[in-house]
Formats: C-alpha cells, structure tokens, sequence
C-alpha cells in the first residue's frame, strides 16, 4: 500500500514560447520578473515529504525531511542542519549541512543544493524551488545520485531568529497542528488536534488520530518543548529542538512565535507537519470554505476538493470532487448536513453529508481552526471507528469573489503531489511538479520541473501551458465547477486536468479529475507570488 504524500503549503514571460531550431522542444519563455539572488537571504526552515529509492533498493520508501538552511543573498548557502526520517529505521538526526549554493530567477524559480554530512559520509541534496515572496517558497526534492533518488513536495519559510529562546515559547499559547505520514510497516497515519504551552511545557489538548484507518479521539497529556540534550546549540542557533507531544517523540523548528515544523523520532513511525498559534476562534461559523484533504484510501491514493456555505448550524452549497485511485466522481446533491462546533474543544468542529449517489455511507470530517478563517481538516468517513481513509488537509474561508479574469491574474507558483503510473497499472511511483506561471486572461505560460522515479530523473525547465476555466462566480456556491488544464510540457503536450477552487484570487487548491494516458491521482495549490 502506498499513501499519498501531500504537502500543503501554509500557504513567466507573456508571451508564448517559441519552438528551438527544428528540434520539435518547446522552449519556456525567457525568465521576466522582480526576483534575484537577494530575493532569497536569511535563515529558512524547510520540509518536504516524499519517497527515496537507495542504491540497489527494488522498491522506493517514504522519506520527510525538516530543517533550516541559511542563504547569503549571493548564491551561497553557508550553514544549516536537518533531520530525514524514514519509517522503520532509526532517524538520521542533526545532520550538518556544511555549505551549498542556489540559484534565483527573475521569476522566481531556482535551485537549491545543500551539502550534507552524514554517517555515510559527505554528499548533496537537490531542490527545485519557487520563491512565492522573500520570506516563503515552495520546493521539490529533485535529488538523482548514484547514490540514491529522492522527491518531495514541500515549502520553506524565513525564520525569526528573535523567536530561538529557551524555554521554547516563553508566553502560553494555543496551537493547532496537522501531523501526517506513515509507521513502521508503511501504513497510512494522520493526526489533527491542537494543544496549549508555554515556557517549555506542553500543558495538555485534544488530538483526533487515524491510524491505519482506525480512528480515535482523546485529550492530549502533558509534553514538553526544550533544547536537544545531545545538541544544545542547535536551538539558539537554529530553532532546533526535542518534543515530546501525545506519548510521540518529535523534533521541531522554531519558525517563529506562531508556527513550528515538527518531524517524528520514536518508535518507527514518520510524522511530520506544523503547529500554527490558535489567535482567535469563533463562538459559530458564518461564510464559505473551501478544503482539500489527500492521503490513502484501502488499496490507492485518494483525494477530496470541495466547497460548502455555513451559517450557524445549517450547511448548505456543499459541493466536492473526489478521485480515488483514478477514478473521479464529483458530488453535486447532497442531504443530511450538519455542522457544529465543540464546545469544550474551542476552534474543534464537525461536519458531515451524504452524497445522493450513495446514500447510505455519510461524508464526514473533523477540522480545528487556528483562526475565523483557516485551519486544518481529517476526514473521518467510515463507521464504528474504521475510517474509509487516512488524509488530512487544509481548510480555508473563500474571500474576494466573484473570481473571474479581472483578478485572477499575475505570476503564481504552482505545486502538484501525489502517485501516477507511467506505463500503466498500479500506482506505483511518487510525482511532484512545481512550476511557475503567468495567468494573463486565464491562460498559463512558465516554466515547470516534474520528477517520477520511473522517468529515472527530474525533468526540469519544461514549458508549461493550460488555462483556468471560470463558471458561475468561480467559488463553487452555485453548483457550478471551475477547472484548471495544465500542459506542464508543451513538447510532449503531456497535461493534467483538474478541478479547482479558489479560496482567495492568491490561493487555490485542485484535483485532477481526468486520467487521459498516465493514470495518477494528485493535488495541489495555486499561490500567488508577492
């Protein structure tokens, strides 16, 4: 079983390419906008969560990195450390990164190296990224060694080194978390739920957990937060430390007071994820969200992307796609809603439909929220507490509709993750792409790296094209689907088409709902670059 590996961001020229002398290879257009090498300095907490092949291994494994580089603002990387878990084995902690370079374009897109110490001795691992500002990005783990091949989708963030105190979060505060991976023997884990701490403490919480399809929920006993007794520098210098949350053994990353990068190192699990600060939750919900969550179902990847409208207790509008092992189906009537919030767990709630095709099996999910307008969600359908799936995602208020080609333009970043099948059959092999593309009057135009271990290496500087289809107002509410084609490689004119749903005219998060050729199933998000 292989579960599908989703990281969700916290969250090009205009004009078309042009074909190269008679080689039948579509060029990307020369590189237009306001990034440079500077656009990148300062000290980053990274995460990516994807598979690894080693040298001689028949079958590539889940891999999650966590850690923080420190770019010069001149193409150098001059410190940094990490930590790579893989389910199973002992945790390959506290690895020096002992330098590296990168690269930045005026759009954007770039390169990432880091040289890294291990037992195994020295080596380099490889990104592709994607600056969304100068304090974020997204990134792909494009490493292809003799060694060994990795991929990965995930993102980095600016530090504030301000934030490196000991104890860990001097000042009590709420956190909401998503963890999501795999344990020892592969199979698919998630676990949402929010705790409180302050001053090193972890002081107690509530948690949902899904294990291997079993789910339950309880409180959160006491933890802690404090330096790593085995390297005690490594907080002051870079906001690196040890938890202990919910019995589970966890390094984390200070990003700052209001966000953590946790990554499992006990008992053969991998996990890992963020803990953002719970500002403010409301008393009821009022407005629209939209939500994507992704991971495994029984026998294949799953994704699920949707819209609902809430007032209080009532649930109206909903309206979700779903593709589980390739195999799309869109949800458009739906009864039995219900939506409610946890008195006793504030910023918990519940929601749950029934898909009229298939009235006998509710659609359900619990969510907590970091504010009134974002937060974290796991889906919980199945009964007597054997879930259907293990995924996990992100839920947010849409705002600033209706969408339409007056403001759903500019430069985005784009990232996909999930399973495919290159040569048919089974979904056997990891894909991540990130790309970079302008939306002038609907149409993309950039650049994109894809990396399928069955390619035998990442294809990097492809030109992208595709279009967004706008229906109705483009949020969803009034029955009607917008959709997102994307020609991630005009040469070949390979394309993936998907639903979408805008949360905001900067985020959007889609599916794929067609399976033409390649058969895959993946998700991602559309961020605006800053």
């Amino acid at each position: 079983m292989k579960r599908l590996l989703l990281a969700l961001s916290v969250v090009a020229a205009l004009h078309s390419a042009a074909c190269s002398g008679g080689n039948n290879i579509v060029n990307p257009p020369p590189p237009a906008g306001k990034f440079s090498l500077s656009s990148l300095k300062g000290q980053y907490a990274f995460v990516t969560n994807g598979e690894v092949f080693a040298s001689g291994a028949a079958t590539a494994t889940p891999l999650a990195r966590t850690g923080s580089f420190t770019a010069d603002g001149m193409g150098g990387i001059t410190t940094g450390i990490e930590d790579a878990v893989e389910p199973g084995v002992l945790p390959n902690l506290a690895i020096p990164i002992t330098g590296g370079s990168y690269t930045v374009n005026a759009d954007g897109r770039g390169t990432l190296t880091l040289n890294v110490t291990s037992a195994s001795g020295p080596s380099s691992i490889n990104f592709g990224i994607v600056l969304t500002s100068t304090s974020d990005g997204l990134m792909i783990d494009e490493t292809s060694t003799n060694a060994q091949a990795s991929t990965g989708s995930g993102n980095f963030i600016l530090q504030n080194a301000g934030s490196f105190t000991s104890p860990v979060l001097p000042v009590a505060a709420s956190y909401v978390f998503d963890f999501s991976g795999v344990d020892g023997n592969l199979n698919p884990d998630s676990l949402v739920g929010e705790f409180s701490a302050g001053s090193g403490a972890i002081t107690g919480g509530f948690e949902d957990a899904n294990f291997n399809f079993s789910t339950t929920n309880g409180t959160i006993p006491p933890g802690t937060l404090t330096q790593d007794p085995l390297d005690a520098s490594s907080l002051a210098t870079f906001g690196r430390g040890t938890a202990q949350l919910a019995g589970e053994s966890y390094v984390f990353y200070i990003v700052d007071s209001t966000r953590l990068r946790f990554i499992s190192t006990g008992g053969g699990f991998m996990l890992s994820g963020d803990a953002v600060l719970q500002t403010s939750v409301p008393n009821s919900l009022n407005g629209d969200f939209t939500f994507l969550v992704a991971g495994s179902s029984i026998n294949n990847g799953i994704t699920r992307v949707g819209r609902f409208t809430v007032s209080g207790a009532n649930l109206t509008k909903v309206l979700a796609d779903t593709n589980t092992g390739g195999t799309f189906f869109p949800t458009n009537n739906v009864s039995a809603t219900n939506i409610s919030l946890d008195a006793a767990n504030p910023g918990r709630g519940t929601l749950t439909f029934t898909d009229a095709n298939f009235p006998n099996r509710p659609i359900s999910f619990v969510f907590y929220l970091n504010s009134p307008t974002q937060g974290v969600i796991q889906e919980t359908t199945g009964t007597n507490g054997v879930a259907e799936s293990v995924s996990d995602g992100t839920i947010a208020a849409q705002s600033g509709g209706p969408f339409s080609t007056t403001n759903i333009t500019g430069t985005y970043a784009l990232n996909w993750s999930g399973l495919s099948s290159q040569q048919g059959g089974q979904f056997i092999d990891e894909e991540d792409l990130l790309a970079q593309a302008t939306v002038t009057s609907l149409a993309l135009s950039g650049t994109s790296d894809i990396f399928q271990f069955t390619a035998g290496a990442p294809q990097t500087g492809l030109a992208l094209g595709g279009t967004i289809k706008i229906n109705g107002d483009g949020s969803g509410g009034d029955g009607m689907r917008s959709t997102l084609s994307v020609i991630y490689n005009k040469s070949s004119g390979a394309t993936v088409n998907s639903v979408i749903y805008f949360a905001n005219p900067g985020l959007a998060f889609f599916a794929n709902n067609t399976n033409t050729g390649t058969q895959r199933t993946v998700a991602g998000i559309l961020k605006l670059q800053q």
